[in-house]
């Protein structure tokens, strides 16, 4: 996206960086030609992404997890690091 000089100017007298202007634009709300992010909308990603850090180490915790989904169907669900024995189809010939 292209930020004006006018912008620009701005943004560095307000000490408001690029990153800052990406996480508004990514998360705020649209208000016309505005986007949003006040105080009570922070807090309430805040929380929600600290929801999502817990899951996230707990899934590391796991080794990871493995979802098999079919047609919008959970089939089975297991950790990564768990191995998975296959059911043969009959006895081996060697």
């Amino acid at each position: 996206m292209h930020i004006t000089q006018h912008a620009d100017r701005r943004m560095n007298q307000r000490g408001i960086s690029r990153r800052l202007i990406d996480f508004t634009l990514r998360h705020g709300r649209v208000e016309g030609d505005k986007y949003v992010l006040d105080r009570n909308a922070s807090r309430r990603l805040i929380d929600a992404l600290e929801e999502e850090l817990r899951l996230a180490k707990k899934v590391l915790d796991k080794g990871g997890v493995t979802v098999v989904e079919g047609d919008d169907v959970v089939i089975t669900a297991y950790n990564v690091e768990t191995p998975v024995h296959r059911q043969s189809g009959g006895p081996s010939h060697v």
